[in-house]
Order: structure tokens, then C-alpha cells, then sequence
């Protein structure tokens, strides 16, 4: 099983055999800190990729009758908060959500584009390409939405590339160019813009705003389907060596 993208405190699991089930976590976890960021296990994914790259899919176990998900970290030094030894971190999940519970209420705007910001941020990092997907029910193959290549140069500068086949428009879309049927839109943003005064203790942290500014034409772009019960993104990494 993968994830797919949280929402409102909602946590879509997209199982193997097509299907897809929302919980929430039942200890108040917020999974949107934790997934998408590199921190939790990941394995192949069935993407086809470029020569070089490979696609990887964050993945976790459901046990207990699928009240239980286990989370192991990426890496032995991985946050602690999902750095449990053995199987994994176990975070308890309630009942599962019916379609109607899963979108009802006010859409946390603010949190879903912090959340896909994050994930921007991370794919600059490892100069990965993030792949946004919309899962159809019982839909084996999730289609693809978006493309965001990313990548960050010795001054900190990150360039993102988003490339669509949908009709764009508003917004940064305007200045869209278009090939192949695609929109394709540049977007190039100094790290440091996004940077938050410091703190009284001299800590510095991410401005909201400024992270949420960034992320919109990507928020813009995989919203436009509908409500985001069943999005999906995974990452594609240049392969070692």
C-alpha cells in the first residue's frame, strides 16, 4: 500500500488492489509533516522513468484489521517521531472514513499548500522530480496531473518546472508557454525569500506566506480535477551511480 496526498487531517491509503480508504490518525499525528518529505521508508514505483532515474513510492504496513500503520524511517537517523526500531512506528488510526466524511467540511487550504510547499522544497533538495497522480476508484494506474522537476544551484536559487496537460490558466499560468499540448511554467525562487525572520532565541523558520505564494500554481494545477480525496505524488530520483 502507498499514500496518497493528506488532507484536513485525513490520511488517503491507496491499497493494491485498487481500492482507496481516508482515516484519520486516532493519536492526532499530523502525517502531512511526515510523509512526501524523505523521511519515511520508500520502495520502486511502477512509473516508467528516464534512463537514470527511478521512481520512489513512500510506503508503509496496515495491521489490526487495518486500525494500525506502521511507519519505519528512511534512514537510521530519520526524525524520531517515525524512528522506531523494528517494524516500525505504530500510529493508531480510527474507523475508516466513508467518501462523503472524507471531503466533508471546510477545505484547509492553508495546511494542503503548506503541506505541497514542503514537498517542493524536499524535491530541490535531492534535485528530484515530483509526479502528481489522480486515482480513479478501482482504477489500478493513477494518471498523471503534473510534473515539477526541481533542482537548487550553489546560491541556494531552486528553479521548479511544471509541465501539464490540462488547460491552465490564471494566476502565474498566464505566463504559461504551451508545446506539445502541454503548459509548461518556470518558476525560480531564491531560498532566502522564503526564509522567516528570526526568532528571540535566533532560530529561523519558513514564512507561511511566502512558502504558500510558491506552491500555488502547483496547488492551483492538481486541484483542478476537484476535491484532493485522491491525489497521489511521488518523487523520481536520479539513480547511484
Amino acid at each position: 500500500m502507498r499514500f496518497g496526498i493528506p488532507f484536513n487531517g485525513v490520511l488517503p491509503i491507496w491499497h493494491d488492489d485498487a481500492t482507496i480508504t481516508w482515516h484519520r490518525p486516532a493519536d492526532g499525528t499530523d502525517l502531512s509533516t511526515v510523509l512526501g518529505m524523505g523521511l519515511v521508508e520508500s520502495e520502486p514505483g511502477p512509473a516508467q522513468a528516464p534512463a537514470g532515474w527511478q521512481e520512489r513510492v513512500e510506503t508503509g504496513v496496515l495491521t489490526d484489521a487495518g486500525r494500525l500503520l506502521l511507519l519505519k524511517a528512511a534512514t537510521p537517523s530519520g526524525r524520531r517521531a517515525i524512528n522506531d526500531p523494528g517494524e516500525g512506528a505504530p500510529i493508531p488510526l480510527e474507523e475508516p472514513l466513508s467518501y462523503a466524511e472524507a471531503m466533508e467540511g471546510v477545505f484547509d487550504i492553508v495546511g494542503f499548500g503548506i503541506h505541497i510547499g514542503r514537498v517542493m522544497l524536499r524535491a530541490a533538495r535531492d534535485g528530484g522530480i515530483i509526479v502528481f497522480t489522480l486515482r480513479a476508484p478501482r482504477d489500478p494506474e493513477p494518471h498523471h496531473i503534473l510534473s515539477v522537476p526541481a533542482q537548487v544551484d550553489d546560491h541556494g536559487v531552486m528553479s521548479f518546472h511544471l509541465g501539464t496537460l490540462q488547460e491552465m490558466e490564471g494566476g502565474a499560468w498566464d505566463s504559461a508557454t504551451h508545446r506539445d499540448g502541454m503548459a509548461l511554467l518556470d518558476l525560480t525562487i531564491p531560498y532566502s525569500d522564503l526564509v522567516a525572520e528570526a526568532g528571540p532565541n535566533g532560530e529561523e523558520g519558513l514564512d507561511a506566506d511566502s512558502v504558500l505564494e510558491m506552491a500555488q500554481p502547483v496547488v492551483q494545477c492538481i486541484l483542478k480535477p476537484g476535491y484532493p480525496f485522491a491525489l497521489g505524488a511521488s518523487i523520481l530520483l536520479p539513480q547511484a551511480g
